[in-house]
């Protein structure tokens, strides 16, 4: 696994109470990145270039839209079950912006120590690189949940605890919502983009469904080949020069190219910053649509 792209997280804090966007939660997990739970012992100011989170959020971003960013994070505490009750923290203790560097300093809080640091026994660890495609806040969520199991293969969640867990709305409180609008949804992404995945069994009592059990897999090493590739120097460098290509594509501009996936028969896809994606059977088909 790469290491500048390695995850690790307690148990604990996998199954945390938070409600995030999928932007807020992807910079947490770059910042996370930079941790090395086995032999750090304090946790250090770490710096994210602004141009890492555009590839890792899809969207290019100003100092406003950053600083309106920063302070929504900054109001979403997360809740960590303990063994005598709980703790409610934020993520960071602060976030400085840096201008003229366009980057960000950001300070774990240290409430969260524990659960980043030293850890021995009872954690999760995964690529960064499975979370980025993924869409939906609830899929990181569930995919996050689905790693601490995976040896064991199932895990069994209540309906409520799972919702809880999530932090849904009340208008996915209603099941059918939760299972068309989170489930299905996680499944599909999973499947597409992770290293597992998962189907899920409904257990009821009467006719309401109370439990729900997840099947864990592998995916297969043609999805790993399949992972989506972001452009920059680390993650790679093969198509860096694609970068923000504009194309016409169905009499239709698509601006700035932000993700190309590479299939295994040599085909590609790619994802423009306005949600569109295309299929192209090369390279040589993509440069054909560029302007």
């Amino acid at each position: 696994m790469d290491k500048s792209m390695t995850v690790t997280q307690d148990f604990a804090l996998v199954n945390a109470k938070y409600k995030l966007d999928t932007s807020e939660i992807k910079l947490i997990l770059t910042a996370l990145t930079q941790l090395d739970s086995k032999t750090d012992t304090v946790l250090q100011e770490y710096e994210i270039k602004v141009s890492e989170l555009e590839a890792k959020l899809q969207a290019e971003q100003n100092e406003t839209r950053l600083k309106q960013f920063t302070k929504k994070l900054m109001s979403k505490p997360l809740e960590v079950p303990t063994e005598n009750g709980w703790i409610v923290a934020n993520w960071f203790s602060d976030i400085e912006y840096v201008r003229g560097q366009a980057k960000f300093k950001v300070r774990f809080s240290e409430k969260l120590k524990p659960y980043l640091l030293k850890l021995k026994e009872r954690f999760v660890t995964y690529n960064l690189k499975h979370i980025i495609p993924l869409t939906s806040t609830y899929s990181v969520r569930i995919y996050q949940l689905l790693k601490e199991y995976e040896k064991l293969k199932i895990r069994y969640m209540g309906v409520e605890e799972a919702m809880e867990i999530l932090q849904v709305p009340k208008s996915l409180k209603i099941y059918a919502n939760f299972k068309n609008k989170v489930l299905k949804v996680a499944e599909q992404e999973l499947k597409e983009h992770c290293d597992i995945h998962f189907t899920f069994i409904e257990e009821k009592e009467g006719r309401k469904v109370t439990r729900l059990v997840f099947r864990i897999y592998p995916n297969t090493h043609k999805a790993e080949a399949e992972q989506a590739r972001l452009f920059d120097a680390e993650a790679s460098k093969d198509y860096s020069n694609l970068y923000g290509m504009n194309c016409k594509i169905k009499e239709k501009i698509c601006e700035h190219l932000l993700v190309i996936t590479p299939l295994a028969d040599g085909s590609m896809n790619g994802t423009f910053r306005s949600g569109e994606q295309y299929h192209f059977e090369s390279i040589k088909a993509l440069l054909s649509y560029k302007i």
